[in-house]
């Protein structure tokens, strides 16, 4: 397999960032996030979207009344 110069690259970095912070993710993942703070990029806040329950939600008293539904051939008959 033929060495990629970017994955290298790639893998020094983290290296690097990792030694820094003597390989705890809880110190490395801090300071990336200080640093993305730090930039100036506005960033989205992701919330979580919940679901109601099912079972908790109150069935309809009577169900509804279905729409007519007719065919195209009803059109016509109609329309004669």
């Amino acid at each position: 397999m033929t060495p990629d110069p970017i994955v290298d690259e790639v893998r020094a970095i983290r290296d690097a960032i990792a030694k820094e912070h003597d390989y705890d993710i809880d110190a490395i993942f801090e300071a990336l996030r200080r640093q993305g703070a730090a930039g100036g990029t506005p960033t989205v806040p992701i919330v979580a979207r919940r679901t109601p329950d099912l079972q908790d939600s109150p069935l309809p008293d009577s169900p509804e009344e279905p729409a007519e539904q007719g065919t195209a051939a009803d059109d016509v008959e109609r329309d004669r």
